[in-house]
Order: structure tokens, then C-alpha cells, then sequence
């Protein structure tokens, strides 16, 4: 059913390069509603320094953060990509990621040549190292369709770096020939819709038909739909160079591609086999709804004024929700999997690390957020509550992670383990 499945320890990376990503996304993700809860509807002009140090704390140290521990775990288990000594560089690539996103923030604050360096060499050495180790191996394997997605968006990973440095350097004032707007705009195209976008898609391919016994996707539609986006987002970038005029048209083709996506994990979600729905799936159909409205809103802007922080929101929770969907389906498992693989006794079941009605209740806060920072475009107030709601929710997913981590090395040092005695010859 899957191409490159099954699982071994040899496969497998280390638990902890997975947990420590995830538990750095949480992190930042508490520090994003903290930010939100006191800049409120300040940051309704995307280009304050505001906005931009909100934005970048969502999609460098949340969004980044979770989806390279997701890669590192994905990559070697569902396609059969050995990386070479996962936690030493995984280590090496979120100190620096953390470290890069922190002087990125504090330099939008406080302009300076020097936090600009520090900041454009610890991002530059984060993501163009993942990106080429990962790139590297999947470049030598024979792929199928989720794999060959997640290829498409580390190279759309590479020019989001490219064009984010770039930008870096003209806010350094250095002289680039370069129109500032139209170089934004490509690094917002690249890395919402070919990194983070295109990675959802390609990671939903093997996992909405493996975790929930879906109906599979049509195979030449999974297969082409990752290219035609990444060939579209090219065009763009030529675009923003050559003919800014054309950057709205082609964004708008990308943004109904990927709608339609959303529309079609929908309908496979709903045509599952298992009768149980949990939060994960809701947070799915949550996801793929959010992008829905978000295209949608984007759209009637053309005829309509609608508030840009509204449509930003749509989107973020279309990222958010995949968040919360992997890290509550895969956390518990791996712990379970890690101990049990070692022989330990003690290995706990995957509803003991994360309870279902744990999951369930931490949506109920995800949503609540959600509906009160739509309502805050309108009444003011719904800033601080959707924040702390948010804040709440990503609270959850960091006590659950931690706990995870906690319980594993517990049982890791104190646990039985089934003793294999072979009898001498």
C-alpha cells in the first residue's frame, strides 16, 4: 500500500531529534501568543516591525521547527533516507535555527548590520543544511509521489533562504538592484505555498490514507500536482523581476490549486474506513477547511475590502492544524515504538502519552482561538482573548510533549527489558 514502508530501529532516527524540534515549535509557538496578546491589532500593517517579527516567530520557530522534525523522522521511515548521524546534525541545525530566529526578531526592533549577520548566518546554516543533506538522499532514491513532493518543497525551502537573505541584506543596507516589494512578495509565495503548502500536500499523500484508511489519492494527480506548483511558483519569481504585473495572476492559480487539494482531503477523510474520528482527524478537516476559507477570502478581497489580519489567520491555521494533527498522531507512537523496539516492559500505550480527550480538549482551545481572532478584526477585545486561548493550546502541546520526554527516558533508566539469553554452544 506504501511505497518504501515499514519500520525498523535501522530506519528510524533517534527519538529525541524528532521530540527536541517539536518541543522548540511549542516553545516558540507560547512565545507567538504572548506577542500576539500584546500587539493585538497593531500588527495589522504587515510591513511594522510588529508583524514581521510575529510572522517570522510563527514560520521560523513554529513552522519550521515541527516540520524539520517531521522531516528527519519521515524521511528515513516512509522513503528510506539514511542521514548520516541524525542527532549531531539535527542538534547543530536547532540551536542555530533557534538561535537565527531570535536575532531575526530582535533586529526587527533594533535594525542593525550586525544582528543581521548573525541572524542571516544561523538561518543560512539551519536551512540550507537541511535542505542539502535532505535533497542530497532523495535525489539517489526511487520516489513515489509523497517523496518526491517533499524534494519539490526543500528546493522550494532553498530560494525561501535565498530571497529571505536577500531581503535581509537590503534591510542592511546593502545595494541590491533589486525591487524590495516584489522580492518580498516571492519570499512569501516560496515559502507558504512551496514550503509549507507543498510539504502539507506531499506529507498528506502517504499519511491521510495511512493513518485514517482513506480511499488513496489518484495516482498521476499526486504525482503532477507538486510540479505544476513548484513550476508556477518559478514563474513567479521570474515575474518579480521581470514582470511584477503577472505576480498577482499567478498567485491566485497556486492559491485555487492547493484550495482544490483541501477541497479533495475533505472528501478522503470523510470516506474513511475507521468508524472512530479523533482530534487528529479533526484537526485535519480543521486544516484543510481553514485554507478553504482562506482562498476564498483572499478572492472576494479583489471585490471586497477584508481585513488582512483575517486572511493571514486563515491561513495560519491551515498550517497550525496540520501541526497539531502529526504531532498528537506521531508523538505517542514513537515513544511507544522506541521503548518497545529496546524490549522495555513498561513501553506505555499510545493513549497514555496523549489521552484522546486530552486531544479533544486541547482543539476545543484551538478553536475558540480561531473563531475569537476572526471576530478581533471587528471588535478589538478578541486579540487578548483569542491570545490566551492560543496560548492555552499551545500550553497543551508542550506539556504533552514534555511529558512524552519525561516518560521515555524514565523508563529508558529505570525500566525492565525482556533479556534474549542464547544458549551456548
Amino acid at each position: 500500500m506504501f511505497e518504501n514502508s515499514g519500520l525498523s530501529m535501522d530506519q528510524a532516527p533517534p527519538i529525541v531529534v524528532v521530540l527536541r524540534f517539536f518541543l522548540t515549535g511549542s516553545i516558540f509557538g507560547i512565545v507567538a501568543t504572548v506577542m500576539l496578546f500584546f500587539y493585538g491589532e497593531s500588527i495589522s500593517n504587515f510591513s511594522s516591525a510588529k508583524a514581521l517579527a510575529l510572522t517570522h516567530t510563527l514560520t521560523l520557530g513554529v513552522m519550521a521547527s515541527f516540520m524539520f522534525g517531521a522531516l528527519y523522522q519521515m524521511l528515513p521511515v516512509l522513503c528510506g533516507v539514511a542521514i548520516k548521524e541524525p542527532e549531531t546534525l539535527a542538534l547543530r541545525v536547532n540551536y542555530a535555527l533557534i538561535l537565527g530566529t531570535i536575532f531575526l526578531i530582535i533586529s526587527f526592533f533594533i535594525p542593525s548590520t550586525t544582528l543581521y549577520i548573525i541572524a542571516a548566518l544561523s538561518l543560512a546554516y539551519a536551512l540550507f543544511t537541511t535542505a542539502y543533506v535532505m535533497i542530497k538522499k532523495l535525489k539517489t532514491i526511487s520516489h513515489s509521489s509523497s517523496s518526491r513532493g517533499m524534494l519539490l518543497s526543500l528546493i522550494s525551502l532553498v530560494f525561501v533562504a535565498i530571497l529571505g537573505l536577500l531581503l535581509l541584506s537590503l534591510r542592511g543596507g546593502f545595494n541590491i538592484n533589486i525591487d524590495y516589494l516584489s522580492l518580498k512578495s516571492a519570499h512569501f509565495s516560496f515559502g507558504l505555498f512551496g514550503w509549507i503548502a507543498l510539504l502539507i500536500i506531499s506529507v498528506s499523500f502517504q499519511v491521510i490514507e495511512m493513518f485514517y484508511v482513506t480511499p488513496p489519492y489518484n495516482k498521476k494527480y499526486a504525482k503532477y500536482i507538486p510540479q505544476i506548483i513548484i513550476s508556477l511558483l518559478f514563474i513567479n519569481l521570474i515575474a518579480a523581476i521581470f514582470a511584477p504585473f503577472l505576480l498577482n495572476i499567478i498567485e491566485y492559480i497556486v492559491i485555487i490549486l492547493v484550495a482544490l487539494h483541501a477541497g479533495l482531503t475533505l472528501l478522503k477523510l470523510k470516506q474513511k474506513k475507521r468508524a472512530v474520528t479523533d482530534a487528529t482527524i479533526l484537526f485535519w478537516a480543521f486544516g484543510m477547511s481553514s485554507y478553504i476559507l482562506f482562498a476564498i477570502a483572499y478572492t472576494l478581497n479583489l471585490f471586497i475590502t477584508i481585513p488582512t489580519t483575517l486572511i493571514a489567520t486563515l491561513f495560519a491555521y491551515f498550517a497550525l492544524s496540520i501541526v497539531f494533527a502529526m504531532s498528537y498522531k506521531i508523538v505517542p507512537f514513537l515513544v511507544w515504538f522506541h521503548l518497545n523496539a529496546k524490549g522495555y516492559f513498561e513501553a506505555p500505550m499510545m493513549h497514555e502519552i496523549a489521552h484522546p480527550k486530552y486531544a479533544r480538549v486541547n482543539l476545543y482551545f484551538f478553536t475558540a482561538s480561531f473563531l475569537s481572532l476572526l471576530i478581533a478584526n471587528y471588535i478589538t477585545i478578541f486579540w487578548q482573548i483569542g491570545s490566551i486561548s492560543l496560548f492555552i493550546s499551545f500550553f497543551m502541546l508542550f506539556f504533552m510533549l514534555y511529558s512524552a520526554i519525561k516518560k521515555y527516558f524514565h523508563i529508558l533508566n529505570t525500566g525492565k527489558r525482556f533479556e534474549f539469553n542464547m544458549p551456548k554452544i
